[in-house]
């Protein structure tokens, strides 16, 4: 929803940052999912999906390099991920000190939307491979599970909107499923 509406409002930066959060988001769900599968269980390495104060974290990069070696992405999209975030630090650290303009970020979002679509298209084999092999999280939660799920991402995007998701969660697999299928930048 609100890629959708940085789209819409032709919010260049605002997308860019946007899709590099969704695309560490699909990184690091792939990481718990391809684990999950390796070591046959449901188990969730917390580390990868919160940070907590003075706890362990993962970096961008490091994900990254996590993805890479535990083969969630392969060397190529490593390549792109890793010139798209150097990109994205230059376009918000630099954006006034380099020949960068604004007009030149359209550019950037368009590689932004393609890998975005490729790294779905993993997390979702992936989670096929669970449901296949009857292993990991995605065979093991249940619909209530999802629903909170669904009102968590929910609370972070439209405080009012984990009311919304109580009455109706079907409603916000819809509004998540097609804030996916949006139009490029």
């Amino acid at each position: 929803m609100l890629l959708r509406r940085a789209h819409d409002q032709g919010s260049l930066i605002e997308g860019m940052a946007l899709y590099a959060s969704l695309l560490d988001g699909l990184l690091r769900i792939g990481l718990v999912l391809k684990r999950q599968l390796k070591s046959k269980t449901d188990s969730i390495d917390d580390s990868l999906i919160q940070q907590t104060q003075s706890g362990t974290f993962y970096t961008e990069r490091q994900i990254y390099r996590m993805a890479l070696q535990e083969g969630v992405i392969d060397e190529p999209i490593f390549q792109e991920l890793s010139e798209l975030y150097n990109r994205r630090n230059d376009i918000i650290h630099k954006f006034f000190l380099t020949s960068i303009t604004y007009d030149s970020v359209a550019g950037d979002l368009v590689r932004y939307e393609g890998i975005f679509k490729q790294m779905y298209e993993i997390v979702y084999s992936i989670e096929k491979a669970q449901i296949d092999q009857g292993v990991g999280m995605t065979v093991a939660g249940s619909v209530e599970d999802r629903n909170e799920i669904f009102r968590e991402i929910n609370k972070k995007i439209i405080p009012s909107a984990a009311d919304e998701a109580a009455v109706n969660p079907k409603s916000n697999h819809e509004l998540l499923k097609n804030s996916l299928s949006m139009p490029a930048f």
